[in-house]
């Protein structure tokens, strides 16, 4: 490995005391910048997954070194390969591996940490805490006169990304699939009733409803829906079998009332999109007349930023798929898993920057987080 991990933490704090200096900011945080000047600085030390080797890049354009090698015997697998690899505002990269919950440090990104069984997961709204989702069979549920699109019966853990055992644990009722969590409780679909799917087979009607701390339902978000994201005091919801218009909406868990997502001249919101850490920006595909655009809605002041066509996108609408996205504290990362192109998008400044050369990438690729401080 051509730089050290201990090197590679001298130089960014380096550059985190060198912004601080330039920007002269007239109160200092003990941890260094204020934390708005820090939202608008570039990612550092950015981990990605090439598709079987893990690398780190001191910023978007630089070097990738090698710190996780390809393991003998697996030139054609991805061992490192995360679902639904999401960065905490902590800094800790959470995924599934292996049928565990892993946590995953951008200081050290080959070193997992197993926090848990899990078939899902999502961030607690306890700070630097997460959630695991586990499924069995839903015989214990027979004689409820549940619709037959119920099969299995679900539990959620929260855990510390320390990997401690988990001191609170919520079995669900029947029906009720747990999804994100709110400042006002976890999101959850009802299975509400069958409807007909492709086929001979059926799919589950559901509702987006908040649960009790105890698992049972207080609130219903919105009937015959599907939630696409939540986080802090937004959900984002889509309104399933939406003929026209805008189909995706946001549910203030403070106000308790839903409203239309922000406008995007390009066209409506498709697909299933991310949520920043805090749940102001939220990034989507929007389907326009001359393709597929990537947008990034804010949600606290009802606006949309157009960042122009992604051919990716043209091969499905959903995030972290052909382009797979995470956000970085307010830094939206996204890598073309086929191509290697690596792009950053900040949030507040609106700026984009684009990785000047591809990234040699194989077997799909990965961006999971950055440093960042």
């Amino acid at each position: 490995m051509a730089t050290t991990q201990g090197s590679l933490r001298d130089t960014r704090h380096r550059r985190l005391v060198a912004i601080c200096a330039v920007t002269a900011l007239a109160a200092v945080a003990a941890s260094g910048c204020s934390q708005d000047a820090a939202d608008e600085q570039p990612s550092q030390g950015v981990v990605v997954n090439l598709g079987g080797e893990i690398a780190v890049l001191e910023d978007i354009d630089g070097k990738p070194e090698i710190v996780g090698q390809r393991p003998d015997g697996t030139e054609t697998l991805d061992t490192y390969r995360l679902t639904a690899p999401r960065q905490l505002n902590t800094g800790d990269i959470v995924g599934i591996r292996d049928g565990g919950a892993v946590a995953i440090s951008p200081d050290d990104p080959i070193k997992a940490t197993l926090l848990g069984q899990a078939t899902a997961w999502f961030p607690s709204v306890d700070k630097g805490k997460v959630w695991t989702v586990t499924e069995q069979s839903a015989a214990s549920c027979e004689g409820q006169g549940l619709p037959t699109t119920v099969r299995a019966k679900y539990t959620i853990a929260e855990h510390e990304t320390s990997g401690r055992p988990a001191r609170r644990v919520v079995s669900m009722p029947c029906g009720i699939e747990p999804a994100a969590q709110t400042s006002q409780g976890i999101v959850a679909h009802q299975t509400t009733g069958d409807a007909p799917g492709s086929g001979n087979a059926s799919r589950a009607r559901t509702s987006v409803v908040l649960l009790d701390k105890n698992g049972a339902v207080s609130s219903v978000v919105a009937e015959a829906a599907t939630v696409l994201a939540a986080d802090a005091d937004h959900v984002v919801w889509h309104a399933d079998e939406c003929p026209t218009d805008t189909c995706t909406k946001i549910y203030d868990v403070q106000a308790k009332k839903s409203r239309n997502v922000p406008a995007c001249e390009a066209g409506d919101p498709v697909g299933t999109g991310t949520l920043a850490p805090g749940g102001r920006w939220y990034a989507t595909a929007v389907r326009a007349d001359n393709g597929t655009h990537l947008a990034v809605l804010d949600l606290d002041e009802d606006s949309c930023r157009d960042l122009g066509v992604f051919a990716a996108l043209d091969k499905t609408t959903d995030l972290d798929e052909s382009l797979a996205a995470t956000w970085s504290q307010a830094n939206l990362l996204m890598i073309d898993q086929g191509t290697g192109e690596l792009i950053e998008h900040n949030a507040p400044t609106g700026r984009v920057e684009r990785r000047r050369e591809a990234l040699p990438v194989t077997n799909g690729a990965q961006v999971w987080g950055a440093h960042n401080g």
